[in-house]
């Protein structure tokens, strides 16, 4: 893969720990939530990058709960899907945290 410039205004740092996301969908007019899993691999003030089971669509506003404490506390936040990679059997996704 070639290098890309860097476009991000702050820097991410490793963050690897497990996440919950919802993602709405519409199924016979109506919504629906799906629940999923996955794992972080880098965060910072604007955004975060996962690893996920499933191909999310850029443009697409998921609710996102980021582990704060060992005690199972989550932050809830909404972010926009940036972009998405296919890996073999992943999808490496980054998301920007909406305000």
């Amino acid at each position: 893969m070639k290098d890309r410039p860097e476009r991000r205004s702050k820097v991410r740092k490793p963050f690897r720990k497990p996440v919950h996301f919802e993602q709405m969908a519409t199924e016979l007019n109506r919504q629906k939530t799906n629940q999923w899993n996955g794992v972080c691999f880098d965060i910072s003030e604007d955004g975060v990058g996962i690893t996920v089971g499933c191909a999310l669509k850029k443009g697409e506003v998921i609710k996102l709960f980021i582990p704060v404490s060992k005690k199972n506390t989550t932050l809830p936040v909404y972010a926009e899907v940036r972009w998405v990679r296919s890996t073999k059997d992943k999808f490496k996704t980054g998301l920007r945290f909406l305000q």
